[in-house]
């Protein structure tokens, strides 16, 4: 169970970022809060942060924090001043947030792949 004070640690996210995908191209996101209990993420075309791609949602209902991007649902596993992690709930993967600097992130993806091993992505993120 998550408490509201718990879901605040997500603000270490908030802002402007800069991350580096897998194929090595940048991409831009914004991480918002229009409430207190719920947290946007939007990636953006460009730099210039005018055209939204593609988003998802981070909410606290009923001492559960859940992500949900698409047909994809995740629920937190872990939220302490810095990181936030979350475990399938119906997605292929898990992920962590994890405060690197002030200014910087990295998010990592763990899946298993179709050999059964174990696999894992680190993404970083640079605050705008």
């Amino acid at each position: 169970m998550f408490t509201a004070s718990d879901f605040s640690h997500l603000k270490f996210l908030e802002g402007r970022w800069e991350g580096t995908g897998p194929d090595g191209k940048p991409f831009y996101e914004e991480y918002s809060f229009p409430s207190s209990t719920e947290m946007r993420s939007s990636r953006y075309a460009d730099n210039t942060f005018s055209t939204v791609q593609d988003g998802s949602v981070v909410a606290l209902h009923e001492g559960r924090v859940t992500s949900t991007w698409n047909e994809f649902t995740w629920q937190a596993s872990e939220l302490t001043d810095g990181k936030a992690c979350f475990v399938p709930i119906s997605a292929p993967s898990s992920f962590c947030w994890e405060r690197v600097s002030i200014n910087s992130v990295q998010v990592t993806q763990r899946w298993t792949d179709q050999n059964g091993q174990a696999q894992q992505y680190v993404v970083p993120l640079q605050r705008l």
